[in-house]
């Protein structure tokens, strides 16, 4: 059996998204055939993803030499942030990858341990944050393809045009997650850039049960997912579950960090929550708030009445959310403008549709896209 390498912000990732992506591209290419898993690679941002980690062992030291001076809120804050870090590390468990862990400088080494190597998902191509390993520069003699690879904005200066031109120059396929990222890249390569779906979506409600927590909270409850700061969700959230007599449950401090805007919000705020719980968390919720593009897939498979908000900082990232809901055909739960962001809105907005015939060829499509990967 051939094996496959997959790069994608894995290695110290906190994102719960993130680790749903790179659990399901594994289960899907494992269950096509292949020997697939995930490469531990240590970004240079990677730092910014374990910093959960790394924190909590500073301010364990700390404890040790300063206990009198170390706040119990502060002690309690840390505490929380280590019982999440272990939750998603428990999961890491379930999904294949790499012993070793890469380096910029030793990455170049993972070429005698694959046959083919695979970019995404997820924003691997936001050069905001360039590194040329996700573009596979690293990779010798051996085919490469991108699925799902997301560039994180709709458009590009010059400078970041040559970059994708040259870094695209020498695969075998390529294709994105953004239906704009197709018009976007196009014109820079010579091979088709096809559109793909989300790894997340390409397994059924049945394989995602698989992982699934039992139902945690007892009481109907709106689960609010915000990654950004925005106050206007927030206050439209409570709300929102003050009319229907929902308690909101929430993932307080998700970036790792106090934020004012998340210690006075939620009646339950969850830490120990695994990829799995997080999931279920979606499953069982009367409603869903979100700012959160993994938010929205899942209460797309779980059919979910759900309202998803610009993120505070990241306008230009919007692109993937809209893509996500056209797909859907549920447009008009993204609340991107103060017309929308009210209570009449969302109370008048109609429950949720899926269009499974359309949504199943585009998984069919998606995973022809894997099929077709070449490494013989």
């Amino acid at each position: 059996m051939k094996k496959v390498g997959i790069i994608t912000h894995y290695y110290g990732s906190q994102n719960y998204g993130g680790l749903l992506q790179a659990y399901a591209l594994c289960k899907k290419l494992n269950a096509l055939g292949y020997d697939a898993e995930q490469i531990q690679y240590i970004h240079e941002n990677t730092q910014e993803l374990s910093s959960v980690i790394r924190k909590w062992n500073m301010r364990r030291i700390a404890n040790a030499v300063k206990i009198r001076f170390l706040r119990v809120k502060e002690k309690e804050f840390w505490g929380n942030m280590k019982k999440r870090s272990n939750a998603l590390e428990e999961f890491r468990t379930r999904i294949p990858h790499s012993l070793e862990v890469y380096s910029k400088d030793t990455i170049s080494q993972s070429n005698d341990s694959y046959d083919a190597f695979i970019t995404g998902s997820d924003q691997v191509w936001n050069m905001d944050w360039y590194d040329e390993a996700y573009f596979l520069k690293f990779v010798e003699n051996k085919p490469k393809y991108s699925y799902a690879a997301s560039v994180g904005t709709n458009e590009l200066t010059a400078e970041r045009q040559k970059l994708f031109k040259e870094n695209l120059a020498d695969y075998t396929k390529i294709s994105v997650r953004e239906k704009d990222s197709v018009e976007l890249l196009q014109p820079l390569v010579k091979v088709e850039i096809q559109h793909v779906l989300d790894p997340t979506l390409l397994l059924s409600k049945n394989e995602w049960d698989e992982i699934c927590f039992g139902k945690r909270i007892q009481e109907k409850y709106l689960f609010c997912y915000f990654l950004g700061e925005g106050i206007i969700e927030r206050q439209l959230a409570r709300e929102y579950a003050d009319a229907h007599e929902l308690k909101i449950v929430t993932l307080p401090f998700l970036n790792g960090q106090k934020r004012k805007c998340d210690e006075k919000f939620g009646d339950v705020k969850l830490y120990d929550v695994s990829p799995g719980e997080f999931v279920s968390l979606i499953k069982y919720s009367d409603c869903v708030f979100t700012d959160s593009f993994h938010a929205c897939v899942f209460s797309n498979i779980y059919e979910k009445n759900f309202f998803v908000f610009p993120r505070s900082g990241a306008d230009k990232m919007s692109n993937r959310i809209t893509s996500l809901l056209t797909l859907f055909n549920n447009q008009e739960r993204f609340c991107d403008s103060s017309e929308k962001q009210n209570r009449q809105y969302i109370e008048f907005t109609r429950k949720i549709q899926s269009d499974t015939v359309d949504f199943q060829k585009e998984v069919d499509k998606s995973i022809d896209f894997l099929k077709e990967v070449d490494i013989t």
